[in-house]
């Protein structure tokens, strides 16, 4: 006997986008979640404070 599963259908916010982006939104884009991430280590005193300035200058 195979168990039921739960039917869920996707809502239109949870349906995945697909987004084009050119080779200068790309390098943006990769720098902006490059420095949120610094930031969120940083927050979990993964990073000191110089730690954390030091990535965030070479990545502006």
């Amino acid at each position: 006997m195979v168990p039921e599963t739960d039917q869920y259908e996707l809502t239109e916010k949870e349906k995945p986008m697909h987004i084009t982006l050119d080779a200068i939104q790309q390098k943006e884009l990769k720098k902006m979640l490059k420095c949120g991430i610094y930031k969120e280590l940083h927050k979990r005193d993964f990073l000191s404070d110089a730690q954390l300035n030091s990535l965030l200058e070479r990545n502006s």
